[in-house]
C-alpha cells in the first residue's frame, strides 16, 4: 500500500520575507526590512481611516463590519453576545489565485 508523502509548509516571516526582497531587488537586507515595515505601515493606515487597498494583480484589503451575534463560552457553554466590529478582510485576485493553483 502506497503512503501519500506530505509535503512541507514553512511560514514566512518577515525577517525572511525582508531577505528574499533584499535579493530580488539587489539591495541591503536593512533596507528591504524598512521598505517592508514601511509598506506594511502605509496599509495598516489606510484600513485604519477606513480606506480600501487594492493591489492589482494580487489582491485587495478592506474593512469591513461585522454585526454581533450570538456565542457560546466555550468554558461554561453559556450563551453570551458577541459584540460587532471592524474586520480586515483580504480577497486575492485574479492573478495570485491562479498562480497558486495545482497543476496535476
Amino acid at each position: 500500500m502506497a503512503t501519500a508523502k506530505k509535503k512541507e509548509v514553512a511560514t514566512i516571516g518577515r525577517q525572511e520575507l525582508a531577505k528574499r526582497i533584499a535579493q530580488k531587488a539587489d539591495i541591503s537586507q536593512k533596507q528591504a526590512g524598512v521598505i517592508l515595515e514601511t509598506t506594511l505601515d502605509v496599509i495598516r493606515d489606510a484600513l485604519k481611516s477606513g480606506d480600501e487597498v487594492r493591489l492589482v494583480g494580487f489582491g485587495s484589503f478592506k474593512v469591513r463590519k461585522s454585526a454581533p451575534r450570538k456565542g457560546v463560552n466555550p468554558r461554561d457553554g453559556k450563551a453570551i453576545q458577541v459584540p460587532a466590529k471592524n474586520r480586515v478582510r483580504f480577497s486575492a485576485g485574479k492573478e495570485l489565485n491562479e498562480a497558486v493553483q495545482s497543476k496535476k
